[in-house]
C-alpha cells in the first residue's frame, strides 16, 4: 500500500505535471486531472496490467519484449479517453508518454526498495 501511494504521489506531481512540457500533444487541464489521471493509471497499473501481461506472454516473447510497451501505451491512452481534462492528440504522444511513464516507474521502483 505504502508503493501504492509513494508512486501515485510522485507520477502526479512529477510526471503528469511534466509531460505536457515536453511533449506537444499530450494536455492537462489542471491539478484535479493530473492526480485523477495519476490514480486511475497506478490502479490499472496495479490491477489490470498483470493481467494482460499473463494473457500476452506468447506475443511478448515473439517481440522480444516489445509488446509489454505496446500494452502500456495503450493503458496510458485508456486512462486519456475516461479522464476528462487529460488527453492525448494521438498515439506518438502516447507512445513517448508511456515510455516516459515506465522510465518514471522503474526510477521509483528501484528508490523504494
Amino acid at each position: 500500500m505504502k508503493r501504492f501511494l509513494l508512486q501515485i504521489v510522485v507520477l502526479s506531481l512529477v510526471v503528469f505535471y511534466g509531460l505536457p512540457y515536453f511533449i506537444s500533444g499530450i494536455s492537462v487541464s489542471g491539478g484535479r486531472a493530473a492526480i485523477i489521471a495519476a490514480i486511475v493509471f497506478a490502479f490499472i497499473n496495479f490491477a489490470i496490467r498483470p493481467i494482460l501481461k499473463v494473457i500476452t506472454i506468447p506475443f511478448n516473447i515473439l517481440s522480444f519484449g516489445l509488446f509489454g510497451l505496446l500494452i502500456n501505451v495503450l493503458l496510458f491512452w485508456f486512462v486519456s479517453s475516461i479522464i476528462d481534462g487529460f488527453t492525448v492528440i494521438n498515439i506518438v504522444s502516447a507512445l513517448w508518454g508511456a515510455i516516459i511513464m515506465t522510465i518514471a516507474t522503474w526510477i521509483l521502483d528501484k528508490i523504494s526498495k
